[in-house]
């Protein structure tokens, strides 16, 4: 999969996406605000260890039926914030960029700046623009599943199904299915259970035969696991989840313990 100016053999190979939040309220508590110095100097350490794309995001996801004081962040603050930083990055680097975002002019001015990849957590129901914009910049999609499960179904065999959908739904918009990497939604629209049971099925999505991206870096469903750990101790068991996702199938880590995982991830492969 060509990204930016770099060829990925997903098939192959993984890739280290390393997020970088300019929110003030995101729930690992890393964000970074408005400070782009700050960010680049993140991205730059990023960078410097081989971390392979850079994920960039101005929204906090995280549910308000988890957290407090969620802050609703404009259509505006959104791009200017990730636009200046990616204006910034590009002087700089090319590195791949992943702009995570659910609305379709976010998205537009990000890609116009110099983003690689759409990250949409929405499923595309947010924004019913969004279909059109990924069409007509013929970049990589993230197509992450964000749906309500029924809970007396297998919890993978319906986001499989609901994925396949999707991507057909793309097909049919004139987005082909090589253009797409497939994120299963750890934590979007699932409960603890629902999550780990997921994870533990997770080679089910990758027989969808499609590049898949796993995002479960620090949330709190690993809490639950790791007897109760709080967000700045889940480094371990988000590490645990990174190399048991990887022998189920995915080949593309969204993490904030960037460095760490793509060193992990470098040592697994020099010993197999």
């Amino acid at each position: 999969m060509k990204i930016g100016n770099f060829e990925f053999d997903l098939e192959n190979r993984t890739a280290v996406v390393g997020i970088v939040n300019l929110t003030d309220d995101s729930f690992s508590g890393d964000g970074i605000g408005t400070d782009i110095n700050k960010a680049l100097n993140l991205i730059k350490s990023f960078t410097d260890s081989g971390v392979d794309i850079i994920d960039i995001g101005a929204e906090s996801t995280r549910p308000k039926s988890l957290y407090k004081n969620v802050v609703e962040v404009s259509e505006n603050q959104e791009i200017n914030r990730v636009v200046e930083l990616i204006e910034k990055l590009r002087k700089i680097s090319d590195i791949p960029i992943s702009i995570d975002t659910r609305k379709s002019k976010v998205a537009l001015e990000a890609v116009s700046a110099g983003a690689n990849i759409i990250n949409d957590i929405s499923m595309l129901k947010y924004d019913e623009e969004m279909v059109d914009v990924v069409r007509n910049a013929g970049i990589p999609y993230i197509l992450t599943h964000n749906k309500p499960l029924k809970n007396n179904n297998s919890v993978a065999e319906q986001v499989k199904k609901d994925l396949v959908e999707k991507i057909n739904f793309l097909d049919s918009n004139g987005i082909n299915s090589n253009k797409i990497i497939i994120d299963p939604g750890f934590g979007f629209n699932k409960n603890v259970d629902q999550n780990i049971e997921l994870h533990q099925n997770l080679e089910q999505i990758s027989s969808i035969g499609l590049p898949v991206l796993v995002g479960t870096s620090r949330k709190s469903f690993l809490g639950k696991i790791a007897d109760g750990a709080s967000i700045s101790d889940r480094e371990e068991v988000s590490m645990a989840s990174v190399v048991v996702s990887k022998e189920k199938g995915a080949k593309l880590f969204r993490v904030h313990d960037a460095v760490a995982v793509k060193n992990l991830l470098g040592f697994i492969e020099k010993l197999s």
